[in-house]
């Protein structure tokens, strides 16, 4: 893949990941007051246990499908790269089945263990999700191996949007028939299942229309000789061997949360704050400070995925500098969009904190999470880097002592600092997890990675953007409009965001940080831009 054509699967994915996260911020919020507190907490019972079962059984196998395709394509082993797609599709249906087995005869005793026997009807309802998206993944994997993502984009998008709309219209029907929460949670459960169908039937259509075009059709060719013929058994060992790390990995970051399940409650208690004080503070770092850091992770997660077969395909064609080349291009755009949102997520986490959640109780912890997002946005894409020529398991190891780091630092640091210390925490562990696997993929792959490239130069557009946000809520705040407080601290993040991003894509071609080719894979707009720029002199020739 060129690194205008990575640009362009990493932007399609990026804004498939922020469209599917805004919508479900959207559904939480209507969710609420549809099914009220109890049916959510319900609600919330079974979509972790199904969260994590399919975390167990399949989040690996699609970024393997995805590694396997895209080498064997490189070398032209087409009939190999079709091969892996459909023992990948079996292996994941057989998998997929058992897990929703053991969700659905297991759903009293997952109901009991989350603490409310009535969630077993929720935890029934979504089970059958456990079998049809690990199918759709497959797919998905197949699609990002010969590094064509628009096919994912767009099913991403419209398995979210069905799921939202089953969410809510499920559970406003039967509320309307006079059904408790319980069967109320249970329909919006059913949003998983729904979602997932609607997912797969897109994924399909797009198997069937690029299986009748003459660049797609080359799965039918016989390899050229170049690899060895592949048995059904040594694939699945195969994948079996590459999926379990990535799974690991996938695990080790909801633990780095669940440490915080485990400990903050506790240790504000344990020095001295009362019950409910502390499950407040607790439901502001985590429904608030670590809500916003979804969106940068989702982007991040976008870029990895563009990027990771893209890196096996260089790595497998043994082009040690096009392998590196390609890292570096990752890297780039991570630095170029994760610096900025941290320090616009610093300076203005009290209007988007009064804008979202209707107060600013919890800003100071948005502002240090705000931080963190730099660190775990670099530390996903260095993953899927290391993945993406083999080395699998140093990123589980990378983020194994970010959590051990992760528990210590709570322990010392919540209960003189409270929640912020939490945050603190959070921090370091994902800089230490991302310096480990920098120094990894340096030294495997011998980077040469340019200071002033890849930080200075961002960093030096980040400090004039930074100025003009700050400028811009702070003489908001003296205009006095008189505005209701939340439609003011709605109208400051709006403009300040606009005039944020106008600034730092300016200093970006002022300082030549952005390259010809990197704007021109802009998708829609990209030439458009080149033109623009080239008119005013700010490309050099």
């Amino acid at each position: 893949m060129t690194s205008r054509g990575f640009v362009r699967g990493a932007m399609v994915l990026g804004v498939a990941a922020i469209l599917s996260k805004l919508l479900g911020s959207i559904y939480t919020i209507l969710l609420q007051n549809l099914i009220g507190d109890s049916g959510m907490g319900i609600y919330q019972m079974a979509y972790p246990i199904y969260a994590t079962l399919l975390i167990i059984s399949t989040a690996g196998f699609p970024v393997a499908v995805s590694k396997f395709v895209s080498e064997h394509t490189a070398l032209g082993d087409y009939q190999g790269a079709h091969k892996i797609y459909r023992v990948s599709l079996l292996l994941l249906s057989i998998v997929g089945f058992m897990a929703m087995v053991v969700l659905y005869v297991g759903a009293d005793f997952f109901a009991k263990i989350s603490g409310d026997p009535r969630a077993v009807y929720a935890i029934r309802a979504i089970s059958p999700a456990l079998f049809i998206v690990p199918a759709m993944s497959s797919v998905r994997g197949y699609f990002q191996g010969w590094q064509m993502m628009n096919p994912t984009a767009i099913s991403q998008v419209v398995e979210q949007l069905v799921r939202v709309l089953t969410i809510l219209i499920g559970a406003y029907v039967v509320l309307s028939f006079g059904f408790g929460d319980s069967i109320a949670a249970a329909a919006a459960a059913f949003g998983a299942v729904s979602g997932g169908l609607a997912g797969l039937a897109v994924m399909g259509f797009f198997l069937w229309h690029y299986r009748r075009l003459a660049g797609f059709d080359q799965v039918a060719k016989p390899s050229n000789g170049q690899t060895p013929r592949l048995t059904t058994m040594s694939i699945v060992k195969r994948l079996v061997y590459y999926a379990i790390p990535v799974s690991l990995g996938a695990l080790i970051v909801p633990l780095i949360s669940n440490v915080d399940a485990l400990t903050v409650t506790n240790l504000l208690k344990g020095h001295g704050m009362a019950q409910s004080l502390a499950t407040r503070e607790f439901g502001i770092l985590t429904g608030r400070a670590f809500k916003l850091m979804m969106f940068p992770a989702a982007l991040a997660s976008a870029i990895g995925a563009a990027l990771m077969p893209s890196v096996s395909e260089a790595f497998a064609l043994r082009a040690t500098r096009d392998t590196a080349a390609r890292v570096l291009m990752g890297l780039r755009i991570i630095v170029f969009f994760s610096l900025p949102a941290a320090v616009g997520l610093f300076l203005l986490a009290k209007p988007i904190d009064i804008t979202l959640f209707k107060d600013a109780a919890g800003y100071h912890s948005i502002q240090i999470i705000g931080i963190a997002t730099f660190f775990s946005a670099l530390q996903i894409a260095l993953a899927a880097s290391l993945q993406g020529i083999g080395a699998v398991y140093l990123p589980v190891r990378s983020l194994a002592v970010g959590t051990l780091l992760k528990i210590a630092l709570n322990l010392a640091l919540v209960p003189p600092f409270g929640i912020d210390g939490a945050a603190m925490a959070t921090v370091v562990s994902y800089a230490v997890a991302s310096i480990l696997n920098l120094v990894s993929l340096s030294r495997l792959l011998h980077l040469r990675l340019s200071v002033n490239d890849y930080l200075l130069k961002p960093a030096i557009a980040t400090i004039p953007m930074g100025a003009f946000v700050f400028a811009v809520s702070s003489q908001w705040q003296r205009l006095a409009l008189h505005l209701e407080q939340r439609l003011s601290a709605a109208g400051v993040t709006v403009i300040s965001v606009f005039i944020g991003v106008l600034v730092y894509m300016i200093m970006l071609v002022l300082l030549g940080a952005l390259r010809e080719n990197e704007v021109a894979a802009v998708p829609k707009v990209g030439q458009t831009l080149v033109r623009t720029f080239r008119r005013m002199g700010l490309f050099a020739r």
